[in-house]
This record gives C-alpha cells, sequence and structure tokens, in this order.
C-alpha cells in the first residue's frame, strides 16, 4: 500500500496581492431538460461579459476555445482558467443554428462582508502562489482565527454567499470576533500551480496549502496565535490531518466526515445509500457486494479509469467530479489512526442525523480512534436533521431527493454545537 507524505514546503509568508484576478462570463448554466449532456444558457445577467456578447437565455455551449463542452463543470472550467480581460471563444446552438461568440470577460468581483473587511492575499506552496481571502471583524486588539478547509472537489470558495454553507459558518464566526482564513486549491480562482484536476494534484499538495494558512494565518498582527482553529468539512479533514501535525492548532472541527479509511467508508456509503434509496434489503446485499470487488480494484489494487470501464466497474468513479482518479486512490491511503496518533489537541466531530453522504458509525469511531490515543481530546456531538450540505432536512431521503429543489435553510444547531466547543476549549465566552 502507497503512504502518503506532506512535502516540503516553500512559504513565502503573506505575499503583496498581486495575484491576477480570473475572469467571470456573467451567465448561469444547467443542462438542458432531459439532456444531462448539454450546457443550456439558464439566465445572462445583464451587463456581463456574455450578454454582452450576444449570449441569451435558452442557448446551448457546444465549446469553448475550440474545446467541446458537455457539462457545467466542464464549462465553467474552461472559462475560469482565463484572467479578467481576456477573451473566449464560445460556440453556441441556437434554434438548430451554431454561431461563434467572443466574450471579454471581466474580473471576479471582490467579496464583502457587512461585519468584516475582506482581504485577498496569497501564500506561496512549491513555488506556486495560492489565494487566500481572509476577513477581519472590525475589532481592535487580538482575536482568534479559524481556517476554513472545503470538502471533495474542484471548486473556488472565493465569493462564497453568506447566506449557506461555508458562508453560513463564516459570517457566524465574524459576528464572534473571529478571524477566517480560506486558502484556494492548486489551479482553482486565482490560484496558481497545477489544475486541481490534473493528475499530479494529490492530497499532500492540498494540504500543503494548509500548512502555509496557518503559518501565514498567525503571522497577522489581528490574529492570536494561540487561538487559531481549523473548521473542515467532509473530506476536508482527511486531507486536513496530513496538515495539522506541521502546524499546531487549538482545535479542530471535523464536520461530517469519515473516520476509516476511505475504502472502508466507500463501501458503507453505497450500503447506506441505496437503503435510504428505498432498494430492497436483498437487492441492497447483493449490490454492495458487487460494488466491494470494483471499489476493492480501484482503491486497493489502483485499476486505472480505463481498466475499471472494461471491468464494468465506472460507477466507483461517479462522485468525484473533475478530482483526479489519482487523487482518490490517495486519499484512500490515509491512516487517520496515524495521523492523529501524532496531534494532540482538542476535536470536535459532528454528525448530521439528515445525512446519507456520511454516517454516525463513521464519526463515533473518528470520536473514539482520537479518544483511544489521547483520551479525553474528542467530543462527538450529532445535529438532528443536518444534512451533510449543512442544511435542514426532515430525514435522509428528502436530502438523497434534494436536486432541483429548492435550496434548503442553513442548520444552525450547527453554529450551536461549534461554538459551544469553543468556549469549552478557550474557557471564555465568545461574542
Amino acid at each position: 500500500m502507497r503512504g502518503i507524505l506532506v512535502g516540503a514546503l516553500l512559504i513565502s509568508g503573506l505575499a503583496a496581492d498581486d495575484l491576477p484576478r480570473h475572469g467571470v462570463i456573467g451567465l448561469t448554466v444547467a443542462p438542458a431538460p432531459g439532456q444531462p449532456n448539454t450546457v443550456s444558457v439558464q439566465r445572462a445577467i445583464e451587463g456581463g461579459a456574455g450578454a454582452a456578447a450576444g449570449i441569451q437565455a435558452g442557448d446551448v455551449m457546444e465549446s469553448v476555445d475550440g474545446r467541446a463542452v458537455q457539462t457545467t463543470d466542464q464549462f465553467v472550467r474552461a472559462v475560469g482558467r482565463h484572467l479578467g480581460g481576456e477573451t473566449v471563444q464560445i460556440a453556441i446552438l441556437r434554434g438548430g443554428e451554431r454561431s461563434i461568440r467572443n466574450a471579454v470577460l471581466k474580473p471576479r468581483p471582490y467579496e464583502t462582508s457587512p461585519l468584516a473587511d475582506v482581504m485577498y492575499e496569497s501564500v506561496t506552496v512549491r513555488g506556486a502562489r495560492r489565494r487566500t481571502i481572509v476577513t477581519r471583524p472590525r475589532r481592535t486588539g487580538k482575536m482568534p482565527a479559524v481556517l476554513i478547509v472545503g470538502g471533495l472537489g474542484c471548486y473556488s470558495l472565493d465569493g462564497t454567499p453568506r447566506s449557506e454553507g461555508y458562508g453560513r459558518v463564516i459570517g457566524a464566526l465574524e459576528e464572534k470576533g473571529f478571524v477566517t482564513m480560506r486558502v484556494e486549491k492548486t489551479g482553482e480562482g486565482d490560484s496558481e500551480g497545477p489544475d486541481c484536476s490534473d493528475r499530479s494534484a494529490l492530497p499532500d499538495l492540498e494540504a500543503d496549502g494548509y500548512v502555509a494558512a496557518l503559518r501565514a494565518l498567525k503571522k497577522y498582527d489581528f490574529v492570536d496565535p494561540e487561538k487559531v482553529f481549523v473548521f473542515a468539512h467532509s473530506l476536508g479533514p482527511v486531507v486536513g490531518s496530513l496538515a495539522i501535525p506541521q502546524e499546531k492548532v487549538r482545535g479542530f472541527m471535523a464536520i461530517e466526515t469519515v473516520g476509516k479509511s476511505w475504502f472502508e467508508y466507500d463501501i458503507e456509503r453505497y450500503r447506506v445509500q441505496a437503503a435510504v434509496a428505498g432498494d430492497p434489503p436483498d437487492e441492497v446485499d447483493r449490490a454492495t457486494r458487487d460494488y466491494e470487488v470494483c471499489s476493492h480494484r480501484f482503491y486497493i489494487d489502483k485499476h486505472t479509469p480505463e481498466e475499471l470501464t472494461k471491468e464494468g466497474c465506472e460507477r466507483v468513479l461517479a462522485p468525484f467530479g473533475a478530482v483526479p482518479y489519482t487523487y482518490m486512490q490517495a486519499v484512500a491511503d490515509i491512516s487517520l489512526g496515524k495521523q492523529w496518533r501524532q496531534v494532540d489537541v482538542p476535536v470536535l466531530v459532528v454528525y448530521g442525523t439528515a445525512s446519507p453522504v456520511t454516517t454516525a458509525e463513521q464519526s463515533r469511531y473518528l470520536a473514539d480512534t482520537i479518544d483511544r490515543m489521547h483520551p479525553g481530546r474528542a467530543t462527538y456531538v450529532e445535529v438532528p436533521g443536518m444534512g451533510h450540505d449543512l442544511a435542514r432536512y426532515e430525514n435522509q431521503q428528502e436530502y438523497l431527493a434534494r436536486a432541483g429543489s429548492t435550496p434548503h435553510a442553513f442548520h444552525t444547531g450547527l453554529l450551536d454545537a461549534m461554538f459551544r466547543w469553543m468556549e469549552g476549549v478557550l474557557g471564555e465566552r465568545l461574542g
């Protein structure tokens, strides 16, 4: 089994913000109804680059810069690789007729907050700059801080809306007087380096960014370096476990995550979701046995996507999106027991009972693992009715059926659990 080593860091500290802004096209896209392998314009934002190029709602995007796009993710990533001010050539289909449109992208707008100043800076990791986004509450003195570590996928954390998900967490932290920091993954947002979807983009490279961010965060004169926490969600705590042995933190929040190897978790996830979807128990048993064979070939035997397709096992790749298969195989080699043995800090493990993406068993196992090595350091909390996306649902079935539905409200029970735990760790009231 391949080991995972966190490489040496080349950190320049707090770089001046001369990292160029990438561009936006001002289009809302989604698959056309009944046509999953299409990219259809739902809305062309007035004043945006797409509207200025004559692109309209209902247009189907066929290619960007001569390369075919069949999914919204492909389209967004193809446009997002360009800097503001650059021109992208887009082939569109409208009413059966094909035409070419040239859109001059506008720089991505800077994020703002009613409660904090938002600072755009960068850290250097392995010779490439990563965008950091820091929110500084408008208070005096040294403040506690939280590094936000996202989950699985290739996406930007820039412009996170304060109404949902990570944005709601960031806003609540700002209100309580916490500085927050996000660091983009390699090639995402304004970040330099190999694209997040490149086979060289492995968990150790992602973790290097978190180490660089933590070290930079502690250098701000408005941050108390003894009160820096990590908030990590989904796959984030797994990758984050590679970072925290290198840079001590005051506490770590592991939200909606796994506690065993990714190979074991993947099989458990498959079984749980099949049952939640309503499959008969005997069919769940049969399908899970078949899936285990495919999962073993991918995570343990390290078969490639081409090999898996020939073996009828391509479904094991479905949840990863743009993330390269090499990244997921490396994730499966991470030993959480080994990583957490090296780290003796308070850990909050949170599971939402409406989530069929992770399980209570996985979260309890992580908390138990930490407590066995560092007694009393782990706190396990369940948030009734919280889904994997941190929103409120009636049950796991409603979460699975959420696609295309009205966005669900953020579950504030997570914030209650977080702040109650942090007050205990710090021994002081927050607010």
